[in-house]
């Protein structure tokens, strides 16, 4: 039996990766999407299967999460297996700030918000425990200290001398800024990269499952590329290619559309706004696209990126 199961919408899906990762490396078993489920499975039993055998539910809370209609069901099976919370068989690990309503109110969540990675890991792991919390060490003595009687100094008073203060480094100094590093660069096209593929995975799922008429394919070729195929009424109708890397920068994700995939070619290109931010700019972008009206094109997000190459993906089917 697994120890712990994590359910979370493909908004969250780096923090849940983490979460796994932290806990497998803690000593405990986890099923997880992004590992577990792989292609040519059937998503709906996988994920039944899933809730049903981990002995505890750790649910990835979002305001993404809280919207999400396919994250009821996975927490719900948990919560109806302990719902006065006595085996703690649900563990809420909030990880980006939003305001749980119903049932998840009475629930003790593990909060991550505003923590670095030390201080996260250590509340995860503290909050996946079962024991009590008692600290390992004695707590501040929160009464009042002994008075010491003062001595006055015997030399030269300085009461009378106006005490000088500092004033704020921002006021003395324009604002500073540091550019990203090489390393900075990197770690955001490849966190980039991960955000576009599982949006992608995701709602090819979905779509298939709701739509009796799709029928979808989802290929990763390589850590760094993968292919995705939808059909309409059993005839290839959307097809489209994203890897990273391209002509211009190893720093960028290149997007193609249509069965001809060459490395030499492509029909978009993301790669680092020029503004130095750690942000994507949509090279080719020209106002053709509907979806190119709804974000600023030079200065795009991992999410709003993802949306965007999903939207040009789908965008056959609006002549259907």
């Amino acid at each position: 039996m697994t120890d712990f199961f994590i359910s979370y919408t493909h908004a969250d899906a780096d923090w849940a990766q983490w979460i796994g990762y932290v806990l497998e490396e803690e000593g405990f078993s986890v099923v997880i999407q992004a590992w577990d489920f792989r292609p040519g499975s059937n998503f709906v039993l996988e994920m039944q299967k899933a809730a049903d055998s981990a002995k505890r539910t750790v649910m990835v809370l979002s305001p993404d999460y809280l919207q999400s209609p396919f994250a009821s069901p996975e927490w719900a099976a948990a919560f109806g297996q302990d719902p006065q919370g006595q085996e703690m068989k649900l563990v809420p690990a909030m990880v980006r700030k939003c305001d749980p309503p119903g049932l998840f109110k009475s629930i003790v969540q593990i909060r991550t918000v505003g923590l670095d990675e030390g201080a996260a890991r250590q509340a995860l792991i503290d909050g996946i425990n079962q024991k009590r919390a008692k600290p390992s060490t004695r707590p501040r003595f929160p009464g009042t200290a002994a008075q010491v009687p003062h001595k006055d100094f015997p030399g030269p008073s300085t009461r009378d001398v106006e005490p000088v203060v500092a004033s704020r480094a921002d006021s003395l100094i324009p604002s500073l800024k540091s550019a990203p590093t090489d390393a900075d660069k990197r770690r955001f096209v490849k966190a980039g990269f991960a955000t576009i593929k599982n949006l992608f995975e995701a709602n090819l799922d979905a779509v298939s499952r709701q739509e009796a008429r799709i029928d979808t394919d989802f290929q990763l070729t390589t850590a760094t590329d993968f292919r995705a195929e939808l059909f309409l009424d059993g005839k290839s109708t959307c097809i489209g290619r994203v890897w990273m890397g391209g002509f211009h920068s190893e720093n960028g994700i290149s997007y193609s559309e249509g069965r001809s995939m060459s490395n030499n070619s492509y029909n978009e290109m993301l790669s680092l706004a020029q503004s130095g931010e750690l942000q994507f700019e949509a090279v080719m972008a020209m106002g053709m696209f509907a979806s190119e009206k709804k974000f600023d094109m030079k200065h795009l997000s991992a999410d709003q990126a993802a949306e965007y190459l999903w939207q040009r993906f789908v965008s056959p089917l609006s002549s259907r």
